[in-house]
């Protein structure tokens, strides 16, 4: 037997803006590390992203130590050196987090023209 979990509830426009004045004022000083534990506490695992050009592997490996499964997001334009794709592969397979590759609409062929 499977059990469906209904998504989280969104929040009010109130609320959001109610969490993000006591977040602002309790992280102005915060390292990295505790404005993830933050965002692990305040929101779900489903209502948070991380963008990451794959320059290295910093922010996701920091955030999925808060956030395990983390969804991050990589823009691949296709103009990225082997380097940059390498990153990302090795951050897929290491860490505990889903890279979404994004693409855009049009194809390298069509972005040159």
């Amino acid at each position: 037997m499977s059990t469906v979990t209904s998504p989280t509830p969104l929040r009010s426009h109130d609320e959001l803006r109610a969490l993000a004045e006591a977040g602002s004022e309790l992280l102005k000083d915060a390292t990295a590390d505790e404005v993830a534990a933050w965002v692990a506490e305040n929101f779900s695992k489903d209502a948070v992203a991380v963008a990451c050009s794959m320059a290295d592997s910093v922010l996701p490996h920091l955030v999925s130590q808060h956030i395990p499964g983390v969804d991050v997001l990589f823009l691949d334009t296709g103009y990225h050196f082997v380097e940059t794709y390498s990153t990302r592969d090795e951050v897929a397979r290491s860490l505990n987090v889903n890279v979404v590759d994004v693409l855009p609409e049009k194809t390298v062929a069509e972005q040159d023209a």
